[in-house]
Formats: C-alpha cells, structure tokens, sequence
C-alpha cells in the first residue's frame, strides 16, 4: 500500500509599477537573491559630488547600468544578481576611479565610497582590492554569508549545504533561541518548502541545495523584510543559483564511500548484528557558458548517488514465558511476581478463554521462526525482548538542475531556473520481521520535488525598476 502525498505551490511578486528611491539612504526593493551597491562621490576635501557618471558591469556577463550619482552625491544600484562588478566613476574637471572588484552578496548591501581627485576624464585612478559587505554600515540586517570558496574542496557528506547554515553566530539548536517554526528557506526566490505546519522548521527546503548547483548561501537571523522572508519567518536561507558566463566553464566530481572503511555500530556488536552494508557512488558534473555572446547564458548540472546499502531494523516480541500467557510483574513489596493473565481472564469471566487463540498461536510462531536465535537483546521489561536485523535498502537519488539568463537588452533582464531532487528506494521501508514469511511486508519509498523560478527586471529609468517574479514548488513523497 502506498500513501502518496503532493504539494503544489506557486508564488507570484509583481510589482507592475514599483518606484525605487535610489538615494544614498535607500535600499528598497531588493529581493531575496540578490544585492545592493550603495555608492557615495566626493572630492579629496570630502565635499559630495553630484552628477557623476557611474557605469557598473557584471564581470561575468559584461552587463551594465549606467545611473549618475545625486544632489547628495549617492546613488544606490538595487536588485543586483549576485557576483563580482567593475565600477567606473567619472565627471568633468575630476580623474576617473575605477572599482575593479566589486562584490554583491544576496541581501545585503556592499557600500563603495569614491573620492574622486582633480583631473581630467582622461585620468585613471585604479581603485586596487576587493570592495565587500563585511561589515553592514548601511542595513540593520543581521545576517551571514557561506563563501562556497572555502567549502567547495571540503569532503561533504552528501554535499548538502543546508547543515552549514548552523556554524553562525546566534545558533544553538535555534536561531537566536527562537522556536523553529519561525525559520524559512527560499531558492532564487521562491519560497523552498511547502509545509505550511513548520512544526520542525523550514530551513531545510524541499530540493536539496547542493554545492554544484549553488552559488551562494545567506542566513539572515534578523530584520529581514518582506522580500526575503515573505512576512512568514524571522530567520531565512536564501539559495542564489549557480550562472553561466561569457566564458565556458564545468566540473566533474566523485565521493565514494564503502562499508569495509566502517566500523560496526555498538548496538550492533551487542545483537550480534553484522554492520550494515554500504558502498555510496555519488557522482556529477556541471557545466555553463554563453548561448549568444553577452545576451544569452546558461549552466546546467547534474548529479546521482546511488547506494546499494542497508539500514538497522528492530522490533520487539514476546517472551516464551508471555507467549503462553506468563506475564511477570513487580509487586508493591519489591519482589517479582508471575501470574497467568489467562487463567485471571478465564477465572473472572468463564466466557473469556483461558488458552492461546489457535490464530494467534500460528502468528507467534510464524515470529519466533523469523525472530531465530541472533540479533536478539533483552529489554528493561521482562515480558519482552527486542530483535534486530539488517534490512536491504539501496537507494538512488537524481539531482538535475538548470539556469538561462537572458539579457535582451541593457534596460531589460530576465532567468529561468530549476532544481529537481528525486529518490527511489524499493525495499526503503522495512517488514515487520525478518525472514521468508514477513517478505511480503518490505515495501518502498519515492519522492519527487522540483523548484521553477522566473525573474524580470526592467529597468525604465536610472530611479526606476520594475520587478515580476514567479515561482512553483512541487513537492511529492510515496
């Protein structure tokens, strides 16, 4: 018999006509999955320049905005993909200073002050070092971001980056010592789980963010806002996709693991269980680049883990002695007892019996034949004993995943992406006993999730842009 279980959840954020501020002090508008430059001019005497040119180019796609800076000299770049920018700032009677590298974190915002000396246009001045969000000067939100950089050669287990989330500051079992229901997930902005009962929390999504697929990860554990924690949690992991660039580039990978590394289990060594069987391939690729040169990008990736290993079961069963009706017992005077529930039965009440029911004695013994001799430990109760047994369990997991990145023009952008997880084991779900009799028990388990995420921004002018996002989640367990 299978239960089967389906969510379907679709998400949808249009701001047909949403005017941003792009002032010094604004950062509005900003989602989830992507950031903000907050950039400030002036001259060597600390006067504001308004006016300024400003020209920011994603390195990775060679996308760029222009905007000039305002009466206040500030200007404020919103809804950035995440990535690495060149900024250029320039005006007439002042040297050009150019920001090389130039880092945008999801949500969060990166603050860039230029000082621009006298000069001519012509002038260069080369800004050298990376420009980063290391400490938020200009945003109340408390948040952490996992560089994949220092992760990406680690032996992961599972290569899972959700677990990583609990290395920041502020968790102990919790976030900030608030219940877990208060927690979120999003992947590239749609929401990550479909449980609307977050009885254990949602920071787990639905599709499993791994390394190849995922750029980045941000766990912010206060003072969000309703773009990254839709107005549903207090502390929320954002999932930013991996992206294709102007150049080609791709991976390959493998983690093997076998049980003959392993030692056996101490509750194992005590049944007289051998330890469980493992040999994990989990194996992939990725790869990405350009479609159509600084328009069109891609990046898709794949990856499986196939298990032919096993899993621990256990259940209990009675005594010999409770079989045949002798249940022992603890009296008030400390001593042990044994009394014959049966004949207590019988005795009370003629109409009950007073043997074993001839079905219930052909079920006993069907156990006792599975049960045997090994893999048996006793239990704290007397009238029971507890059987353990290794059930074979392989299991198989997909882990396909896709982005296109479109950029029709400077003004306009727009992506697609998705990430799949689906697993299969057909003997998941273990018998209720061992043996040839209870075989007919084994059963299986699957499920299905996939995210779909769609973003459009079009940038009507340097103070203006428009923002539609839709989503789905598809969540399915058999």
């Amino acid at each position: 018999m299978f239960l089967k279980f389906r969510r379907h959840w679709v998400c949808l954020a249009l701001a047909a006509a949403c005017a941003i501020a792009l002032s010094p002090a604004t950062a509005l508008g900003q989602a989830g999955s992507q950031g903000t430059i907050l950039l400030t001019a002036a001259d060597a005497s600390g006067a504001v320049v308004p006016g300024a040119n400003l020209e920011l180019t994603e390195k990775t796609t060679n996308s760029t905005r222009k905007a000039e800076t305002e009466s206040s000299g500030g200007y404020s770049f919103v809804g950035l993909p995440i990535g690495t920018y060149q900024l250029k700032v320039s005006k007439q009677g002042y040297a050009t200073q150019v920001f090389d590298t130039i880092v945008v974190q999801a949500s969060r915002t990166t603050t860039v002050k230029a000082v621009l000396p006298v000069g001519q246009v012509t002038e260069v001045v080369n800004v050298a070092g990376a420009s980063t969000p290391l400490l938020e000067t200009s945003s109340n939100a408390i948040g952490t971001v996992v560089d994949m950089k220092q992760i990406e050669d680690l032996p992961l287990q599972g290569r899972d980056l959700t677990s990583f989330s609990r290395l920041t500051a502020g968790y102990n079992g919790t976030f900030n010592g608030l219940p877990s229901t208060d927690q979120g997930s999003n992947i590239d902005g749609v929401v990550g789980s479909a449980n609307r009962m977050k009885f254990t929390g949602n920071t787990q999504p639905a599709v499993s963010p791994r390394l190849k697929s995922i750029e980045q990860m941000t766990v912010q554990t206060d003072q969000l806002d309703l773009n990254a924690g839709f107005g549903q949690s207090s502390t929320q992991l954002t999932f930013v996709s991996r992206r294709g660039s102007h150049r080609f580039h791709g991976r390959v990978y493998e983690d093997f693991r076998n049980s003959a590394l392993n030692a056996n289990t101490f509750s194992n060594n005590v049944a007289g269980v051998k330890k469980n069987k493992l040999i994990l391939n989990d194996f992939g690729g990725s790869i990405g680049g350009p479609i159509f040169h600084d328009k069109l990008f891609f990046f898709g990736s794949f990856a499986m883990s196939r298990q032919p290993g096993s899993l621990t079961a256990t259940n209990n069963f009675f005594t010999p002695a409770a079989q045949t009706g002798n249940f022992v017992y603890q009296g008030t005077d400390g001593a042990t007892h044994t009394i014959n529930v049966l004949n207590l039965a019988h005795q009370s009440d003629a109409s009950l019996p007073g043997t074993i029911n001839p079905m219930i004695a052909t079920q006993l013994s069907a156990i006792n034949k599975a049960v045997g001799t090994t893999g048996i430990t006793s239990t704290p109760d007397l009238n029971y004993n507890q059987v353990q047994w290794n059930n074979s369990a392989p299991t198989t997991q997909y882990f396909p995943g896709g982005r296109l990145d479109y950029n029709p023009s400077q003004r306009l952008k727009m992506y697609l992406s998705t990430l799949v997880t689906t697993a299969n084991s057909p003997t998941g779900v273990a018998a209720t006993f061992p043996g040839a009799d209870f075989a007919n028990q084994v059963a299986g388990r699957s499920s299905k999730n996939y995210t779909i995420s769609y973003g459009l921004d079009f940038i009507a002018t340097p103070n203006l842009i428009n923002q539609l996002k839709l989503g789905y989640l598809y969540n399915a367990n058999s």
